[in-house]
């Protein structure tokens, strides 16, 4: 294929790629993705780059280029949104961004735009759809990328709390920057010809990584009210809010529908429990209720639901039952439901969410064996790579791995360390002197 005559460039950024928790398995589909994306002499530069959010003045080091030059394909590729850029207390950083929920996604949030989409979204598919091992890979992490939020209307008992960041609403009314853009999933079901009816222009971005998006045209920015709005019109739906498995700075939430949606699609395959960060909430089916219209069991994306028969005599009456491993807590069911016949409950466990994107990228990264990468970011040096395969190779073994993966390293200790102001791990897009 066309790629083999210079895929040098596009391995080291492969290379690059798999530093981070969220790998990408090579393929020929990866590397013609990665061709349409990227010059190759961009795929080499790319590769030189920090994981953590980086400065001109890094870019330009480690390019050794000026930074004039630097800046200038900084941010060439910041309009392109395969960098993201963010400006705070007038300081310009730069992240690349995981290539899911990040640069793949970003590429089709808006029609048009920089590349060829419908090929990007014939290859898309190809690589995702057909060949699925990146697909698989990223949605059996222990630490899932995404949770689902439940809608928060069908919690009606109002002695119930819900915590502000399981509500989408107070995501949005608490956001810096608010935008919308394309659907990355219905989008590429387009230019495939499967995509379904539901709101393309519903995709929503929040804080710093809106405020790069909406820069370079890739979302538009909208105020609270369009947002909430636009929130009602995907219950309309019945679509699942799937947003950023986080507590603090939501950078995401999609509005989902179990067709289209790469994570729907792919929590039926490997198990919803493994795939998606649940709410805290479950469904709950009041039998003496249920009339056997069969509504929630059409509308659950994870196919939770199912209707079994009463086992009355003479009669064929059917009842929905609920596999409660599979249940996501979104709610859909419940808001569809006519008859009074399911309620979502709270769990007996509250659900563990990372509190931020340093928390959650660190677990990631102990959970793939990759912790060595963000403790020595800069491998150029030898010294570095040295003490990072050292590193490796410890972590490596079963009675380390095993204390890093307990729960109380994983909230604890972790947690502390990441509250600590003068800690570097990276905090979505910020690095923290």
């Amino acid at each position: 294929m066309g790629h083999n005559t210079s895929r040098s460039g596009y391995e080291k950024l492969v290379d690059r790629l798999n530093k981070f928790p969220q790998g990408v398995p090579p393929s020929d589909t990866l590397y013609e993705i990665l061709k349409l994306l990227f010059s190759e002499e961009e795929a080499k530069l790319v590769s030189l780059l920090p994981i953590k959010p980086f400065t001109t003045k890094t870019a330009a080091k480690a390019w050794k280029k000026s930074e004039a030059e630097a800046s200038v394909v900084l941010n060439e590729l910041a309009s392109r949104a395969l960098l993201v850029d963010v400006e705070r207390d007038g300081n310009q950083t730069f992240s690349l961004p995981p290539p899911m929920a990040g640069f793949f996604e970003f590429s089709m949030m808006r029609i048009g735009g920089n590349f060829d989409q419908k090929l990007l979204g014939e290859l898309f598919y190809q690589y995702m759809n057909i060949e699925d091992e990146f697909v698989t890979d990223l949605l059996t992490l222990p630490t899932p990328i995404g949770r689902a939020y439940v809608h928060e209307e069908t919690i009606e008992d109002h002695m119930i709390h819900v915590l502000d960041y399981e509500r989408a609403t107070k995501v949005i009314k608490t956001a810096t920057h608010i935008g919308i853009g394309t659907c990355y999933c219905r989008h590429k079901k387009e230019h495939v010809g499967e995509a379904c009816d539901a709101p393309m222009e519903i995709c929503m971005t929040f804080n710093q990584t809106a405020a790069s998006l909406i820069k370079y045209g890739y979302a538009r920015q909208v105020e609270e009210e369009e947002c909430l709005d636009l929130l009602e019109l995907a219950k309309k739906h019945n679509l699942v809010q799937f947003g950023d498995n986080v507590q603090n700075e939501v950078a995401f939430i999609c509005n989902c529908c179990s067709c289209c949606c790469e994570a729907l699609v792919g929590a039926r395959k490997v198990g919803p429990y493994q795939a998606i960060n649940s709410s805290n909430f479950i469904c709950n089916i009041i039998d003496d209720n249920c009339k056997g219209c069969q509504k929630c069991v059409d509308v659950c994306p994870v196919e939770a639901l199912s209707m079994v028969s009463r086992n009355l005599p003479n009669s064929k009456k059917m009842l929905a039952q609920l596999v409660e491993e599979n249940c996501i807590g979104c709610g859909v069911c419940a808001r569809v439901c006519g008859s009074d016949a399911i309620k979502m409950n709270p769990r007996d466990q509250k659900v563990f969410t990372p509190v931020n994107m340093a928390h959650r990228v660190v677990l990631e990264a102990i959970e793939t064996g990759k912790l060595q990468n963000l403790i020595f970011d800069n491998q150029a040096h030898f010294r570095h790579r040295a003490l990072a395969s050292i590193l490796g190779a410890i972590l490596k073994l079963p009675v380390i791995k095993q204390t890093l993966a307990s729960k109380q390293v994983k909230s604890k200790y972790i947690l502390k360390l990441i509250q600590n102001k003068n800690s570097k791990i990276v905090n979505s897009h910020i690095l923290k002197d």
